[in-house]
């Protein structure tokens, strides 16, 4: 039989990844829109979701590992490994196993689509600096620098008011 516990850490986890893959796709929705200010909002909660699911993944390991040692099985076995170990149960483990790399595969792909946006986001903003005639120096392997933004002469906003 499956254990409590580690069928509780099981559902917190898929919960988790669940909440991070709304909260990605929110943030995908929000990069789309433009809205640079909801984008900033929606990065933290993403931020503050994914936080979730390590701890999560953190108590799902450890409940794991217990079973795997009841079991006479080594610390760090799959889910597959602990359902194949034991005769109850074993669909509870293999259903989760599903669940968990369908969930995995879906924030996968919406990372990687965000990714996609937020290049091609960029490029066109960077396009449209180059034809103000403003160019962008940003160094990002520098942490707390900021962008510096250099203009051929013209002014992008009237300042005389």
């Amino acid at each position: 039989m499956v254990s409590d516990e580690l069928s509780t850490c099981l559902w917190t986890q898929r919960q988790a990844l669940e909440t991070l893959a709304y909260r990605l796709e929110v943030e995908m929705l929000m990069a789309a829109a433009g809205r640079s200010q909801g984008l900033a909002r929606s990065t933290a909660a993403t931020e503050l979701a994914l936080a979730d699911l390590l701890v999560a993944d953190a108590r799902r390991a450890m409940a794991a590992d217990e079973l795997a040692t009841a079991l006479g099985l080594s610390p760090g076995a799959t889910l597959e490994q602990l359902a194949d170990a034991l005769p109850d149960g074993s669909d509870v483990l293999r259903s989760h196993a599903r669940h968990l790399h369908h969930l995995v595969g879906e924030v996968e792909t919406l990372t990687e689509q965000t990714r996609r946006l937020l290049a091609r986001n960029l490029a066109a903003t960077t396009d449209a600096l180059a034809l103000l005639g403003v160019t962008s120096s940003y160094a990002p392997s520098h942490p707390g620098q900021t962008a510096t933004a250099h203009t051929g002469g013209g002014m992008l906003f009237d300042t005389t008011a």
